[in-house]
């Protein structure tokens, strides 16, 4: 059973990557004797992307989603977690042209791994028509309990309606093998002008530079992520795929992040 297949080539441009660092990952909360113990990053010597030297098989996905993180499955202080989310729901509500057109027309929001819900919910107290779509069994049973909705799969192939006006990718890219396949799903499910926000952490970021400095960086360690992204880089990305970013944000739902909003041009 193979869990990981090793990169050919940079995931974002195709470039020669070359040997950057490993680190230790059997401290990790996911983390098995079935998965290996460490992990080695790659650096591209073309575009200077940051990724892992290999990337999870269907058969390794199986394994490291036996278990699910805290953060991951529907719980905890909602009202709480609505004042977290309501920034991301407020600003893809002012790009879409205001609070009125939105409870007008009830618009769809297509959220990727959404994780606990908890900004399917915020958005659809907002006034749109939230879905959420993630890859845990757990995940998506705990959120129809309460009586949201969701679909489990992959993104990239599960059954979504296109012409949403917002899409979600709230630290997914990271967690993509390859993350345009995933930008070019979600333009295809927004309609012209619909809003795209993607958030993850920033490899550029003064505080990602602060936890490199004093050793102390979980990114470096993380099981579930093959890219550790610059803003930079991922900007250009995202206009690669008919994007126009519009602004950038920093948020504290964890350490470096960094929150993008960008719209569709029209076809």
């Amino acid at each position: 059973m193979t869990l990981q297949r090793d990169y050919p080539a940079c995931p974002l441009c195709g470039g020669q990557g070359a040997f950057l660092r490993a680190a230790d990952c059997t401290a990790h909360p996911l983390w098995s004797p079935a998965l290996p113990p460490r992990i080695e990053w790659h650096e591209c010597a073309a575009c200077g992307h940051v990724y892992t030297r290999a990337f999870w098989t269907a058969a390794g996905y199986e394994e490291l989603f036996r278990r699910s993180q805290p953060t991951q499955v529907a719980g905890g202080d909602p009202d709480q977690k609505r004042v977290t989310w309501q920034p991301v729901v407020r600003s893809a509500i002012d790009l879409l042209g205001g609070y009125r057109s939105v409870s007008a027309t009830s618009p769809a929001w297509i959220d990727a791994g959404c994780g606990d819900g908890a900004l399917v919910m915020t958005a659809g107290d907002l006034g749109f028509r939230a879905l959420g779509v993630d890859a845990r069994a757990e995940t998506v049973a705990a959120l129809a309990q309460l009586g949201f909705e969701a679909v489990r799969g992959d993104f990239l192939t599960a059954p979504l309606a296109p012409g949403a006006a917002v899409v979600s990718m709230m630290d997914v890219l990271e967690h993509v093998p390859y993350p345009r396949e995933a930008l070019t799903r979600a333009a295809s499910l927004l309609r012209p002008g619909g809003v795209l926000v993607v958030s993850l952490p920033d490899r550029s970021s003064a505080s990602w530079r602060i936890m490199d400095h004093h050793a102390a960086n979980p990114y470096w360690q993380e099981l579930e992520h093959h890219h550790n992204f610059t803003r930079e880089r991922l900007a250009a990305l995202v206009a690669d795929h008919g994007f126009v970013v519009e602004d950038i944000a920093i948020a504290y739902r964890y350490k470096a992040q960094v929150e993008l909003y960008a719209r569709r041009t029209p076809d």
